[in-house]
């Protein structure tokens, strides 16, 4: 005991490094969502795009050659390339994809009915969670699947397009990125 004593003010004189104090990182309150800006025109970058064509042959090389000309008629009819984007936010999302009919969507994820400019009829559901917007529609035996998840910097959004058939072995996906119109 009379050691330690003697110890303590020899400990207490050694000089601790001072630690840096982590700054306190910026979190959203509970209960509130991000504001994201999803309004807009946005046009195709097509540099950072997946070409899908080229995408449909690598998913579908292993096919034998009667399947591989069904599965790339009927990804090529659903799986579309567009040249622009028109988002409408609010209560409801209305999303133009290219010269397509608006698909007008509730926020909440309410089902609603959308026809295709080739008369195709879909249900289709629209989820939002922070930066990322996913818009579900579901057609005669298959879904598309868009995800659009906003870039940090707000200027350029990526969409990945999922086309899924019970039939088909894996869901072909592919990417768009778009730049928002000044």
């Amino acid at each position: 005991m009379r050691a330690l004593t003697l110890l303590l003010p020899c400990l207490l004189a050694i000089p601790v490094p001072a630690q840096k104090v982590k700054p306190v990182s910026k979190t959203v309150e509970a209960g509130k969502e991000l504001k994201i800006d999803w309004d807009g025109e946005w046009t195709l970058h097509a540099a950072q795009s997946d070409q899908i064509d080229e995408q449909i042959e690598a998913h579908l090389k292993d096919q034998n050659f009667a399947l591989k000309l069904f599965w790339k008629k009927k990804i090529q009819s659903a799986c579309r390339s567009f040249n622009k984007l028109d988002i409408l936010a609010g209560d409801s999302f209305s999303v133009t994809l290219g010269k397509e009919r608006p698909i007008d969507t509730p926020a909440d994820g309410t089902e609603a009915d959308w026809k295709r400019s080739d008369d195709e009829k879909f249900k289709a559901t629209l989820t939002r969670n922070g930066p990322t917007m996913i818009q579900t529609l579901t057609g005669d035996g298959y879904t598309l699947k868009y995800v659009y998840s906003m870039r940090k910097d707000g200027t350029s959004l990526a969409l990945q397009v999922t086309y899924a058939h019970p039939k088909l072995d894996n869901p072909f996906t592919y990417k768009q990125v778009f730049k928002r119109n000044d």
